[in-house]
């Protein structure tokens, strides 16, 4: 009886520990199939790259810990998926559209729908997730992280 709660306490916890931001961006790039490309470079941004029959024509990039993950929703007006910015965090997105060679700063990013995921609830699930998951390991490492003492001068 003992090993079988042993057991059962093992798989749980298994289950309830959370998924890698690696992960959880393949899930999201399998997803979009291409017209959508999640990555998370260096210095902890969230970049989005979108496609069209043209090619490449938009980057989103914005640092993790300005999004608001409870804030991501699907506009039925748009037919999108909509990233927005946190509250104390305003045009934290920095978005450029390559056809028209423009830089702008807004407070949401819009991605299309993927294809199979009508109401966007699959990629909403993904991308709050992610900007979770991504949230916590950058507190973790900023926790783990110690500065340099300073020299008295």
């Amino acid at each position: 009886m003992r090993a079988l709660f042993s057991l059962w306490l093992l798989c749980t916890a298994v289950l309830l520990q959370g998924r890698s931001p690696g992960v959880i961006l393949q899930e999201l790039n399998a997803l979009y199939e291409g017209t959508v490309r999640f990555r998370l470079d260096q210095e902890d941004r969230l970049v989005a790259d979108l496609f069209d029959r043209t090619g490449h024509f938009r980057q989103d990039v914005v640092y993790i810990e300005f999004l608001d993950p409870d804030g991501f929703k699907f506009s039925e007006e748009e037919s999108a998926v909509v990233m927005t910015c946190a509250s104390d965090h305003a045009n934290c997105i920095e978005k450029e559209v390559f056809r028209m060679n423009v830089i702008r700063h807004t407070g949401r990013s819009v991605f299309p729908v993927a294809a199979g995921d009508a109401d966007g609830a699959r990629a909403i699930g993904l991308l709050a997730a992610l900007v979770s998951e991504a949230q916590q390991e950058i507190a973790r490492k900023a926790a783990e992280t110690h500065a340099r003492p300073q020299r008295k001068r």
